[in-house]
């Protein structure tokens, strides 16, 4: 009897196991299939010194021929985009000032751990341009001016690499 419940069981089990993409009120167990959603800016910027030096970046990586390119692009773009949000929603001012975003810039392909070092010559000091060029050089606590012009400045950022993956 109880190995006829234990069969009946496994049967139920082996069946939701078969047919779930049909069965869609059983919620999902374990992490999703991509495991990260990645975003993008697809939009160019509208400021035009902005643009230009967004355009430097897109150049830059375009000119390489390494096979992780276009992952390494894609990745950057999604972080930067993600570095954009986070500034911009930012009401606990885990970003205060102006010398956190330089850092947090500087870090970028480490913290994905790209080793992207040598693979795009010039890459480093073209991301600092345009981001110095946004917010300035002096080390001062965001105001909403400020706030906005550094959001402006990643998702410039993140639209660059996002056409250096093309």
């Amino acid at each position: 009897m109880q190995n006829k419940i234990l069969l009946a069981i496994g049967c139920f089990l082996l069946v939701i196991g078969i047919f779930k993409p049909e069965l869609p009120n059983i919620p999902s167990i374990g992490p999703s299939p991509s495991g990260v959603v990645e975003t993008y800016v697809t939009d160019a910027p509208s400021d035009d010194n902005l643009l230009e030096k967004a355009r430097t970046v897109v150049g830059i990586v375009q000119e390489s021929d390494d096979s992780t390119r276009r992952s390494d692009c894609l990745k950057l773009s999604s972080l930067y985009a993600d570095m954009a949000t986070l500034i911009e929603i930012d009401d606990d001012k885990v970003v205060p000032d102006t010398s956190a975003i330089k850092e947090a810039n500087s870090i970028a392909g480490k913290m994905l751990r790209l080793n992207i070092k040598n693979k795009y010559p010039g890459l480093a000091d073209a991301a600092k341009d345009l981001v110095s060029s946004s917010i300035g050089e002096d080390d001062v606590m965001l105001d909403d001016e400020l706030r906005e012009k550094s959001v402006d400045a990643f998702r410039a950022l993140s639209w660059a690499f996002y056409e250096g993956s093309k």
